[in-house]
């Protein structure tokens, strides 16, 4: 990145950083931009830095970097880049391999831990320049500096499992709250593309002859169907204006017959109770009879001339006796 003069360059450092160390780093930022700032690690995160007012920040690149970026920091750092500036910053970690123990020292996290922090604060494009291990001189300087009592335990105890990381990352090319006008309107090309959204080809072969459906058909499909060709046939007798089902019967109307013969119920509308002395006699074997010949079997069965309709159905030879409420007259006198 190549920064303008009206570019800003924000530098942070531990307190504990060395002030040559600072001062050199201080002159190469103020070659890329006129504007450099200086601002300690520890009160990064409470310090009146101004949203987007700086387009470049170089974080713990003092020596020694002994920094741990907490995401509050991080944070700070998005808000206070301008869109698509840039993040270059170093923090030990402990390699890969290891075991993190944050009692040995207060380093937290590997590499990929790093990194997943700094995609999940906003930053874009994340890139690992380089990890080197920590040679047991610069974990003396590392440990001298956090405060550690016993330098040489310390590294024996650190020796071979902790590194440097490099990282560069960008913020991206928009504010936070932004506004971008979408346009929904339709395209050209999409009417075009919703036209042929039918078009339906199954083969890129133009070669390959579809089966013709006329020639899956024979004449006798063809033939329109007649009326009297769709109607159930019904070769039932007729017996005395009604049709019964013949011996060998094939179309239902047997089991119709004997379905009506069970749902033909006996109801007493009104209990006898003994108490009354009307009796009306029917003689069921008149002289009279019906040209259907079932005229015993009841209502069912009988046909509109029966003289026996309305009666219950009967055998032949036997007085139907009614009782109650059907010996009495309709009419009190």
């Amino acid at each position: 990145m190549v920064a303008s003069a009206n570019d800003s360059i924000l530098l942070v450092s531990s307190i504990k950083s060395d002030q040559a160390s600072l001062e050199k780093i201080k002159a190469s930022a103020e070659k890329e931009a006129g504007n450099t700032s200086f601002e300690a690690m520890e009160r990064v995160a409470e310090a009146p830095l101004n949203k987007a007012s700086y387009s470049k920040i170089y974080s713990n690149t003092a020596e020694p970097p002994i920094s741990i970026h907490t995401p509050q920091i991080l944070s700070r750092f998005l808000s206070t880049l301008t869109a698509n500036g840039s993040l270059v910053l170093q923090e030990p970690i402990w390699l890969d391999g290891t075991t993190v123990n944050a009692n040995l020292c207060p380093v937290t996290r590997k590499e990929a831990e790093l990194v997943s922090l700094l995609k999940l604060t906003g930053f874009v494009d994340v890139q690992v320049q380089k990890v080197l291990p920590l040679s047991d001189a610069d974990l003396t300087e590392f440990i001298k500096a956090w405060g550690a009592a016993r330098v040489e335990q310390g590294v024996q105890a650190l020796s071979g499992k902790l590194g440097m990381v490099y990282i560069t990352v960008k913020k991206p090319a928009y504010e936070v709250g932004q506004k971008v006008t979408l346009s929904f309107g339709k395209k050209k090309q999409q009417q075009e593309t919703k036209k042929t959204v039918w078009a339906v080809s199954g083969n890129d072969d133009d070669d390959e002859e579809l089966e013709d459906d006329e020639a899956l058909l024979d004449e006798e499909d063809r033939i329109k169907p007649s009326k009297e060709s769709l109607a159930r046939p019904d070769d039932c007798e007729m017996t005395g204006g009604r049709r019964k089902a013949c011996k060998n019967c094939t179309c239902g109307r047997a089991e119709m017959d004997e379905e009506e013969a069970e749902n033909v119920v006996s109801l007493d509308l009104m209990e006898d109770d003994g108490s009354s002395d009307d009796v009306v006699d029917v003689d069921p074997t008149s002289k009279a009879t019906g040209g259907c010949g079932s005229c015993a079997l009841g209502d069912a069965f009988r046909c509109s001339t029966c003289p026996y309709l309305g009666m219950p159905a009967f055998n032949p030879g036997e007085k139907v006796v009614l009782g109650g409420m059907f010996g009495k007259d309709d009419i009190d006198i």
